[in-house]
């Protein structure tokens, strides 16, 4: 279904068209607008193509890999073009790689291939001020560890996810930008770089903004010209 079937009937989506969605700060869940906004995509048989606008610095990385799998959906159905505006960072980059091809301003900010696995530990405040915590049953899950510290296991856990986690990502910024070994080594390890940098190492294909990922769109197929219209599912209100 439609995040929201009140916008399946607005004329603009009733015709051919090109759709645009921004993905823009931080990457924090699957009700986050953009993600909506590719699901009415994804649901919309008049879109011929999109143009995604990133301008984020990351985030979770499940979300990362939901937005990731609902952009390979939607590339199967159409071409898409990434405009990196300003940054395309850890999660943000992990999408952006999603389409045909990438394209940035020399000064954008690209890459971070890394994960980072961050949880707040309460344990010394609480006991400083007499709160004791306690749960009861058989063994242990990451929501005690902000009350009870780290264990063990609780470390363990955390090193194998993001061990886990940035192995996949790796290979995905591999298999996407077609890197060898020791082109994925020199980005690789939660590197930034900026545009022209990104370029000649393989991150990105080419520089401009948007005029530009229309005038590939229409080198790609001359039925998606300049004469079709540009449609910014951002406007649309999302349930």
């Amino acid at each position: 279904m439609l995040p929201n079937q009140d916008n399946k009937d607005h004329p603009s989506l009733q015709q051919k068209h090109i759709a645009q969605v921004h993905i823009t700060g931080g990457v924090e869940g699957l009700s986050d607008s953009w993600y909506k906004q590719l699901e009415m995509l994804y649901y919309n048989k008049n879109a011929a193509a999109l143009v995604l606008v990133i301008d984020s610095p990351g985030g979770a990385v499940s979300v990362a890999d939901a937005g990731y799998s609902l952009l390979k959906r939607i590339h199967r159905r159409m071409p898409v073009v990434t405009v990196v505006s300003g940054m395309a960072a850890s999660a943000g980059y992990m999408m952006a790689i999603a389409g045909d091809v990438v394209i940035a301003r020399q000064t954008s900010v690209v890459g971070s291939i890394g994960v980072l696995l961050q949880i707040p530990v309460f344990k010394n405040l609480l006991e400083n001020i007499g709160i004791e915590y306690r749960n009861v049953g058989i063994g242990e899950t990451l929501e005690v560890v902000p009350f009870k510290g780290l264990t063990d296991f609780t470390n363990k856990y955390l090193d194998l996810s993001g061990e886990d986690s940035y192995h996949w990502f790796r290979s995905v910024v591999k298999y996407e930008r077609r890197l060898t070994d020791q082109q994925l080594a020199k980005v690789i390890g939660g590197k930034i770089f900026l545009g022209y940098e990104a370029h000649a190492l393989g991150l990105i294909d080419g520089f401009g903004d948007i005029s530009t990922a229309r005038k590939w769109l229409a080198s790609y197929d001359n039925s998606l010209g300049i004469e079709l219209p540009m449609v910014d599912y951002g406007k649309f209100e999302l349930a």
